[in-house]
């Protein structure tokens, strides 16, 4: 690296120097981390059994189904899915992997859940709301 290289890689680093600090500045004032304040939910139906406990609730004209596993499933991976009007799989909403929390957004207000574990082609779980 001859005089005239090193003094130009001299001058790139120190005007990354300057400008990289400055973006980052500039991108984190305008990231917005407030919450909102007035979120109503409304309790639209909910079910539960010794293995899962779930809720539907309406929010800003969205539907969620929370989801709580208590127990581990038979199943590693399973689908969640809606029922229909007709209480026939309907939509599919997720995929859960275990026991914990699970959150899924609906369009439509759903009438329950099946849980079905799609390598064996099993139904595990139907709740009705």
């Amino acid at each position: 690296m001859d005089a005239n290289l090193r003094k130009r890689h001299k001058y790139s680093w120190l005007l990354l120097a300057i400008i990289l600090p400055i973006l980052l500045i500039l991108i984190i004032k305008d990231l917005d981390f407030n919450q909102p304040e007035n979120v109503s939910y409304e309790p639209n139906g909910s079910s539960s059994n010794d293995m899962v406990a779930a809720s539907l609730v309406k929010s800003k004209g969205t539907y969620i189904l929370e989801l709580n596993i208590k127990s581990p499933l038979r199943s590693a991976s399973s689908v969640v899915y809606a029922l229909n009007m007709k209480g026939e799989k309907g939509t599919k909403l997720g995929q859960i992997n275990g026991a914990g929390s699970y959150t899924f957004p609906s369009e439509k207000e759903i009438q329950g859940i099946i849980i079905q574990d799609i390598l064996k082609n099993q139904e595990i779980l139907k709740l009705e709301f």
